[in-house]
């Protein structure tokens, strides 16, 4: 089974107010591991010369089962688990030290040519390099995330130089903070999400005017949309539930 693994220490920078890793530290080490594996099967960030290609995110899919404590040691493994002509899916499970399962997660990927400017077909030799296994950790697809019909709250934000990443936009970690601040205090203060989903659909790049509408779908279930200042573009939507 092809399967890459790798340690990691919870840093403070990426835990909340209770010691914990956050939700934003949970993204983080999984987006590291991803960009680790793809490394060393030279087909990543340091190799984008040579290909031309970078992998582009469109989906993310979290469960979490417990938040470590700072300082914990934490074990991922990750792994191609579905391919097609367009888009790869890599799944994830993190332990900790005694091998509990504090969270799984899966992902969808698209490749973007650097020097075409646009999405690029999945071709043969890239797929023999990121050989699937087949194994998925949940038993359902990603789901299109819908946009809210109505909302009760509003968050606006200015795209920083410090947002943007080295495929010139802003990362993809930053929107789960997007979302949380948009999210009304008491609902901040009071609820740990075990579930986030996340669907990217237009880059934000620096000096964008955001606006973040929060919805309460249910009391087990916010969603929060992220558009563009006049409202014509959507940049993303999350869906965080309880």
């Amino acid at each position: 089974m092809h399967v890459f693994e790798h340690d990691f220490y919870v840093e403070y920078p990426d835990i909340s107010l209770d010691c914990h890793m956050s939700y934003y530290g949970f993204f983080k080490y999984l987006q590291e591991i991803g960009c680790l594996h793809a490394s060393k099967l030279h087909f990543g960030l340091d190799n984008i010369n040579e290909t031309g290609f970078v992998w582009i995110l469109l989906d993310w899919k979290l469960k979490i089962f417990s938040r470590p404590f700072w300082k914990s040691k934490i074990h991922i493994k990750t792994w191609p688990s579905k391919m097609d002509l367009a888009s790869c899916f890599r799944d994830y499970e993190i332990y900790d030290e005694k091998g509990n399962v504090l969270a799984i997660a899966t992902s969808k990927w698209v490749l973007f040519n650097i020097r075409t400017g646009h999405i690029s077909k999945i071709l043969p030799e890239v797929a023999s390099k990121f050989a699937v296994n087949g194994l998925r950790v949940f038993d359902s697809e990603i789901e299109k995330l819908k946009e809210p019909i109505s909302y009760e709250s509003t968050f606006s934000y200015n795209i920083l130089r410090r947002d943007i990443d080295t495929n010139h936009h802003v990362n993809n970690l930053n929107y789960i903070n997007f979302a949380l601040e948009s999210l009304p205090l008491d609902v901040y203060n009071s609820i740990n999400f075990s579930s986030i989903e996340i669907m990217y659909k237009k880059q934000c790049i620096f000096g964008n005017l955001i606006t973040c509408y929060y919805h309460k779908e249910t009391e087990q279930e916010h969603i929060v949309t992220i558009k563009s200042s006049d409202g014509n573009l959507l940049h993303a939507i999350i869906r965080l539930r309880v």
